[in-house]
């Protein structure tokens, strides 16, 4: 998504790019098993940077990626220097049920009766996925999720002691239920942006191929980095 949405075109000029596929994702193994923890996926991201011997860097993760660039923000935040949360939406509950995961079970689409888990599954079809992988892979950041969050107020506390420049970024029409704003709200010094008419998924209504999303990462880039 990132290279049909223009971004890589736009960001490689000033910036050197580290793009991969994560678990379950892309060219990925996508096994069917225990394999998607979000401790494992979490520790994907920092092994990636000690073998490249990359000491901090920028953060941008859309959807899935925010989320768990969200992680890293909470767990490993020496290892940032700034973070675009993109398509994100942040729930002070489980944000995975399992009315998603059992849309990528079922054997097709029109045995999904939520719209919201169908749109997901119809998300995932396109691309051409592994929907039984997927679904393990949200039952692993599921039960992670579950382990980290004890409570809305540990949250909250969490989010407060936030050193390093945060951004979150989402579309007017956002299909993800929660606070847009509530990240931007308790990260000291965070902002976000809202655009217009934009959603979550795939296409030209997407957030992620809207021109204001590419100007408003670079412009946030490059005045954390100009800093």
């Amino acid at each position: 998504c990132w290279r049909e949405t223009n971004c890589v075109e736009f960001l490689k000029e000033n910036y050197q790019l580290i793009l991969f596929d994560f678990r379950g994702h892309g060219k990925s193994d996508k096994p069917h098993d225990d394999y998607y923890h979000e401790q494992k996926m979490t520790d994907d991201v920092i092994k990636l940077l000690e073998h490249l011997s990359i000491e901090k860097a920028n953060f941008i993760g859309y959807s899935m990626g925010a989320y768990i660039t969200f992680l890293l923000l909470l767990t490993k935040p020496e290892i940032i220097i700034s973070t675009i949360l993109g398509g994100f939406v942040l729930t002070l509950k489980n944000p995975v049920t399992e009315r998603f995961i059992e849309a990528f079970k079922v054997e097709n689409i029109g045995q999904v009766k939520d719209l919201l888990a169908r749109a997901w599954r119809r998300l995932a079809e396109k691309g051409g996925n592994d929907l039984l992988a997927l679904a393990t892979v949200l039952t692993g950041l599921r039960k992670g999720w579950s382990s980290l969050m004890t409570s809305p107020a540990q949250m909250r506390t969490s989010l407060k002691k936030i050193k390093v420049p945060v951004m979150t970024v989402a579309g007017s029409s956002e299909v993800i239920p929660g606070d847009k704003t509530l990240v931007a709200q308790l990260v000291p010094d965070a902002c976000h942006f809202q655009i217009q008419g934009k959603t979550h998924g795939s296409g030209k209504s997407s957030l992620i191929a809207a021109p204001k999303f590419h100007m408003v990462v670079k412009a946030f880039l490059d005045l954390v980095n100009d800093k």
